[in-house]
């Protein structure tokens, strides 16, 4: 990647979307149409009164079922609103699409390159789980919708690994790891003397600690992850090597003095044996 870091437009565009990033982007749209599609339906069901004191149409059902709302996703055990909310975004300010939509694509796309595409959407989902969960920690029950906890993880993440990129804000170049910081601060200060305004600034935060406790740690948890499975190999490895061991002494023995001469151990053991044997070939052909 290059010292100056900027999006490109043109014939060059298409080579930023990468695989996640498509998927994302593709899905964060669409549910922008239901969601304009039941907010229209919705709507005219009320006759265009304010419903629920929230607004005009809203929530409604769509929205109500998927976006964050911590008296029904742990009063109802809607667990799935954790990592569905992130999909959905404020029908009333379309910016907050475009804007979360051009941040995942800017520095997502490296990011993804630079850890994969499984670690990538392990990032970003479960940076989202985490700024829902920090904002409910910190004392806010209100309802949250929108990409932009797990977006700030990514952003984090990107300026841990190209610190030293230039990005292109409006008109003026600036370190990643500088316009982290800045986004850091003012997401601090406005967490200790909130506005208003409808935003969710502890989810923001949460996105903010997530993406550098994720590249600080995440690499080691996949270590202790490795080292379990090598351990867990070696420990079926000996257990096999047992398992024939016995399997080749019963086996010696009913040839010697047929299968009448057998224990009702030593015919389960077998049997038993029979069985793991098919199930691990099962799991190979898998």
């Amino acid at each position: 990647m290059s010292q100056w870091y900027t999006p490109e437009f043109g014939m060059s565009f298409g080579s930023k979307w990468t695989r996640a990033i498509k998927i994302l982007v593709s899905v964060n749209v669409g549910v922008f149409v239901l969601q304009l599609l039941f907010f229209s339906i919705s709507t005219q069901w009320s006759g265009g009164r304010p419903v629920e004191g929230i607004g005009y149409g809203y929530p409604d059902p769509f929205t109500k079922l998927f976006w964050f709302y911590p008296p029904d996703t742990f009063g109802h055990l809607w667990l799935w609103q954790l990592f569905s909310y992130t999909f959905l975004h404020s029908i009333y300010d379309p910016w907050h699409l475009i804007i979360n939509m051009f941040a995942l694509w800017m520095f997502g796309s490296d990011v993804e390159r630079a850890v994969g595409t499984k670690r990538f959407l392990t990032l970003y989902f479960t940076a989202g789980v985490f700024s829902a969960l920090l904002s409910t920690l910190l004392g806010s029950n209100s309802a949250i919708l929108g990409a932009s906890g797990a977006i700030f993880a990514v952003e984090v993440a990107f300026a841990m690994f190209f610190p030293e990129a230039t990005i292109i804000l409006f008109i003026f170049p600036i370190k990643a790891k500088h316009l982290v910081m800045i986004f850091a601060g003012m997401t601090a200060l406005n967490c200790l003397m909130p506005s208003g305004g409808g935003i969710a600034y502890y989810a923001h935060l949460g996105g903010l600690l997530y993406g550098f406790l994720f590249v600080r740690y995440e690499p080691r948890l996949w270590d202790m992850v490795a080292v379990w499975q090598a351990r867990q190999r070696e420990r079926e490895m000996r257990e096999n090597v047992e398992i024939r061991r016995r399997v080749d002494m019963i086996l010696d023995k009913l040839n010697r003095e047929g299968i009448g001469n057998l224990t009702k151990k030593e015919l389960e053991f077998l049997q038993n044996a029979s069985k793991k044997y098919k199930k691990w070939q099962m799991e190979r052909k898998v």
